[in-house]
């Protein structure tokens, strides 16, 4: 057992954990002794993944209705109390990292995942914060302090312990749902959401949808029940993936959405899919001035300047015709009203969908309600959990990783103030 009492040990080197580091290391929490258990190599490995390798930092338009969450009231007040400005302020004038903003994306103006990642390390290496990899907790005692026991039989003491341990994405990135198993004995089943995918990819057996893989298009995506009720929306980029089905930025801001429904024993889902990102009313205008314009072209050559040609064939042939054997002369008013229709409300079967390494961000985790405004553990003073390990995921667009940064701030102002 380790002869040290540290004021505070971070159980994850992901986002939520180095975050929460960081803004312990500042003046409030100078001198104390803060310690990082890491079960890989090196920290932030997820951290450097996200945003296509880009880092969408956070946003500045973010909607709590975007959130997925047991507790709604108490994230907003969270998210109110450390958004998007005061994490912005902390990169820029503190980690020095240089901001830009997209639309409301926030992303470091490197558009380099790894500037953050190293920010984090280079700012706790300025302050000798403490970092042992290759530990793999197993356990949490509290009698006098926390005892934290790893897989190495080696138990070290501390004050405070904060989990941040992940969901059970990217499983090689060490995400696997260990709270879980950390906290048995001290907490209960009711203290926890299961945790499942979330923004990932769906699956489909819709016929000749394996030809459209790695097209992606703009448009919009509807899923519906079995009794037909629209249960999930979005907008954004399509991307039809290589297994035969679906993915892209709205096809995951509504993947949790099916995964509920597909848990709850729902056989029957849709994915209704608007392939242009317009009105059918737009589209059937365009194509008829192209007939009038095109008429001896075959449809493919003559709506090559509006669509992709490999979309005009998947729905082209769903309604029984060949696009490069059929003019557009031969298409007529009628035929022009059930393709502009089936372009913007082409009805997908959603079989399944991608499995924990094929998802962004897991749903699930310890219930946001049973933690206090600082994500401290209601009944257990001086435990706390962050991140991904907490019951609150959202859509695509910094809402993930701005929940890592605001928990990670608030249980380091938590612990700040009773050390």
């Amino acid at each position: 057992m380790s002869n040290n009492i540290y004021d505070c040990l971070i159980i994850g080197g992901g986002a939520a954990g180095l975050y929460c580091a960081a803004r312990l290391a500042r003046a409030a929490f100078a001198g104390k002794k803060v310690l990082i258990l890491e079960g890989g190599s090196r920290v932030g490995k997820k951290l450097a993944l996200t945003g296509s390798g880009r880092c969408n930092l956070s946003n500045s338009a973010i909607e709590i209705s975007k959130y997925n969450t047991d507790d709604a009231f108490k994230l907003e007040k969270c998210l109110n109390r450390y958004g998007y400005l005061e994490t912005a302020d902390f990169y820029e004038n503190v980690l020095g990292v240089v901001l830009e903003q997209k639309g409301t994306l926030i992303y470091p103006s490197t558009l380099k995942s790894s500037t953050v990642v190293d920010a984090l390390r280079f700012y706790l290496a300025d302050f000798h914060i403490e970092t042992v990899f290759k530990e793999h907790v197993t356990s949490i005692v509290k009698n006098k302090f926390f005892e934290v026991t790893t897989d190495s039989d080696e138990t070290y003491l501390a004050k405070n312990v904060v989990i941040a341990t992940g969901g059970i994405t990217y499983h090689s990135t060490g995400s696997n749902g260990d709270v879980v198993n950390i906290l048995q004995g001290m907490t209960d089943e009711s203290f926890f959401v299961p945790f499942r995918p979330a923004l990932t990819s769906l699956t489909s057996d819709t016929p000749g949808i394996k030809a459209l893989a790695g097209i992606r298009c703009r448009g919009d995506v509807k899923v519906l029940n079995s009794k037909g009720i629209i249960k999930a929306q979005s907008e954004g980029e399509i991307l039809f993936t290589k297994e035969g089905g679906i993915s892209g930025i709205c096809v995951m801001d509504v993947s949790d959405n099916v995964v509920q429904l597909i848990d709850e024993g729902e056989t029957d889902i849709k994915a209704i899919l608007n392939l242009t990102g317009k009105s059918a009313g737009e589209i059937f205008q365009m194509i008829y001035i192209r007939r009038q314009m095109y008429a001896h072209r075959n449809c493919a050559d003559a709506l090559s300047g509006m669509l992709l040609r490999n979309i005009t064939d998947f729905v082209m042939k769903s309604m029984d015709l060949k696009c490069d054997k059929m003019t557009l002369r031969e298409l007529d008013d009628k035929k022009i009203a059930k393709l502009s229709n089936l372009l913007c409300a082409f009805p997908v079967s959603v079989t399944g969908y991608g499995d924990a390494d094929k998802a962004q961000v897991s749903s699930g985790g310890f219930k946001l309600s049973k933690l206090d405004e600082n994500m401290q553990v209601k009944n257990c003073p001086g435990l706390y959990i962050i991140g991904e390990a907490v019951n609150v995921n959202g859509i695509c667009g910094g809402y993930n990783l701005q929940w890592a940064w605001t928990s990670a701030a608030l249980a380091a102002e938590g612990i700040s103030q009773n050390v």
